[in-house]
């Protein structure tokens, strides 16, 4: 078996958790059930199918899986109603995560994205890639290989945002962000290299607290040291990158499979910017992406709990004091 070192140190973070409950939308295939019921096996999800009761026992029985002791909710079987009912789900509280099961993308996140849904948040929603890769000291994100194709500079600094949020709940300190270019100078050649130069801007300005970004930076730069030396690279997280921001969609695929290719490394990923995580596997990912992206998922969900109950705490200490203060008077 393979060691995924990184993995296994987000995993070991929500082994005394309670087990996350996801909602698998329309998982009319075998995949999705295996993922479901290994989930629950490991304890860290607290599955919710959602979707044609009929069809699904049907298959788990065909596929020799015991669904018996899952949730599930029944809706017709149509995946566009699958998704809605699972947003409704979550927008009520009864479920903290979604998994696409055998729909797409647009059943998926249509619903979520859609100004009733009650998921929107004032960004776009994005897409986060985490690698544990053979070699690196540490995980590496990148985004986005997914959802945004040709972003512009408004959706690039959501994408940063989503991604340095993901990166903090990941527990990065201060994660190091590359806004990856063909080049390290700006070029007219390349628009990237202005976009990135106009969000190291932005980030100066604290627009983006909690991490340091520079660019732009090939990912040859951010990612070695001895490559940012005989590039000329002159930036503080030159060879250090925690954290890979491509120009488009195209890029962060090509950086992507590049680096798995080559390392045999893992990557798990995540859809960004809703109210709560989204794990959207490709069909053709292996059940641990698949169980690797829950886990991503989990521990966003429990650190943004912590945070809460952090906050909450810290809203009620000066009410104690006050009170404290008037019963010693």
């Amino acid at each position: 078996m393979v060691i995924r070192p990184h993995l296994q140190q987000l995993v070991e973070r929500i082994r005394m958790r309670a087990p996350l409950r996801a909602a698998f939308v329309y998982p009319c295939d075998r995949d999705s059930l295996q993922l479901a019921l290994s989930g629950s096996f490991a304890g860290y999800l607290a599955p919710v199918l959602v979707g044609p009761e009929t069809r699904l026992r049907e298959l788990a029985n065909m596929a020799g899986l015991d669904i018996s002791r899952l949730e599930l909710v029944d809706t017709a079987d149509d995946p566009r109603t699958a998704g809605i009912r699972a947003a409704e789900l979550a927008r009520d509280g009864r479920v903290a995560a979604l998994v696409r099961g055998s729909l797409s993308n647009e059943d998926l996140l249509a619903p979520v994205a859609a100004p009733e849904s009650g998921l929107r948040t004032d960004r776009r929603l994005s897409h986060a890639t985490f690698l544990d890769l053979p070699g690196r000291a540490a995980g590496l994100l990148l985004a986005d290989a997914h959802l945004n194709i040709t972003p512009n500079l408004a959706a690039k600094r959501d994408i940063l945002l989503n991604t340095i949020d993901l990166a903090l709940a990941l527990g990065f300190a201060a994660p190091a962000v590359a806004l990856l270019a063909a080049t390290d100078v700006e070029s007219p050649a390349f628009p990237s290299t202005r976009d990135a130069i106009a969000l190291k801007l932005m980030a100066a300005r604290g627009q983006f607290r909690g991490a340091i970004v520079d660019g732009p930076m090939t990912p040859d730069s951010a990612l070695s040291g001895a490559a940012a030396r005989a590039n000329g690279a002159t930036s503080e997280i030159a060879g250090r990158a925690d954290v890979l921001i491509a120009p488009s969609m195209e890029a962060a695929t090509m950086v992507l499979r590049t680096l798995t290719a080559l390392t045999g490394g893992l990557a798990a990923g995540l859809v960004l910017g809703a109210r709560v995580p989204v794990v959207a596997p490709a069909r053709t990912d292996p059940m641990e992406v698949r169980m690797a992206s829950c886990v991503l998922a989990s521990v966003v969900v429990s650190a943004a709990a912590a945070q809460a109950e952090q906050d909450a705490r810290r809203t009620a200490s000066p009410a104690l004091t006050e009170a404290a203060a008037h019963v010693a008077a």
